[in-house]
């Protein structure tokens, strides 16, 4: 009987060993299968606002948190482009609108006064222009969020000092006055190039006929310096924002893209922009 006795209770001890293994190890996949649903709901829906509970200090735990990091910036990365393609709607809208009405009128065979036909056809031309500007500067704005270039030494100053020639060849009626101290970073030539170049456009558009602007370079930082209107003080937190437009700012040329692209080139070689008033 003894025996026997043993073996029934050596019988119920694996049984419940088993049991309590099951149990735990259920418990332990449940992060696991957690995991995996959300995963195969976000592929499904697109839902890229879901999120796992990642409480726990495990590794498990440690996994969920990275996953839900990688949908917080793969959400962000999406809004940014559906706000960007919205953004890039309106401003093509207007500008399309004016330019098919003066084409149709040109194409109509009614009698125009005289030097409306000459007035019309500059306006084409000058909204063709103001188009290509704000699709190249779309384009740009593009590259940058993708910009996979390797980073390399860059002597900023002489970067500053191609991009001033050029804007005096360009900005005739702007004296720039410069003071450029030997700096080296680390980023893309051709994009830093392109920042700099958008704020030298961005002062000489505002600056008065035979007025300065003053263009540093000291420790990594590029200062430009115009002695036109200046910003209002209210407008000085948008400025570098995609397609703001200050009210002062809405009857000149321009797409609102320029110092938008000084930020995101900034911003992607560690940096930072700053507008203020002088």
């Amino acid at each position: 009987m003894r025996p026997a006795s043993r073996s029934r209770s050596h019988g119920g001890g694996v049984a419940i060993a088993a049991a309590l293994g099951l149990a735990v190890s259920r418990a332990a996949l449940a992060p696991v299968r957690r995991l995996t649903a959300t995963a195969e709901n976000v592929t499904e829906t697109g839902d890229l606002s879901q999120r796992i509970d990642s409480g726990g200090r495990d590794e498990l735990g440690r996994l969920a948190a990275s996953f839900n990091a990688m949908l917080g910036a793969l959400e962000k990365s999406t809004r940014a482009q559906r706000q960007l393609v919205a953004d890039a709607s309106h401003e093509l809208r207007t500008p399309l609108t004016s330019l098919r009405t003066n084409i149709e009128v040109l194409a109509s065979d009614r009698t125009l006064p005289p030097g409306e036909r000459e007035r019309l056809l500059k306006d084409v031309i000058e909204q063709l222009g103001a188009m290509t500007t704000l699709i190249s500067e779309l384009i740009d704005l593009a590259r940058g969020e993708q910009e996979t270039a390797a980073p390399e030494e860059v002597r900023l100053d002489l970067v500053a000092a191609d991009a001033v020639e050029r804007a005096r060849r360009n900005q005739p009626t702007v004296t720039f006055v410069t003071n450029l101290q030997e700096s080296v970073v680390q980023g893309v030539p051709s994009t830093i190039e392109r920042a700099v170049a958008n704020l030298l456009d961005n002062a000489a558009k505002w600056s008065p006929p035979g007025g300065d602007v003053e263009v540093g370079v000291r420790g990594g930082a590029v200062t430009v310096r115009d002695h036109g209107p200046g910003i209002d003080e209210q407008d000085l937190p948008y400025v570098f924002d995609r397609f703001y437009r200050a009210p002062s700012a809405r009857g000149q040329p321009g797409s609102g893209l320029g110092l938008a692209i000084v930020r995101q080139v900034a911003e992607a070689h560690g940096g930072a922009v700053l507008a203020e008033r002088a």
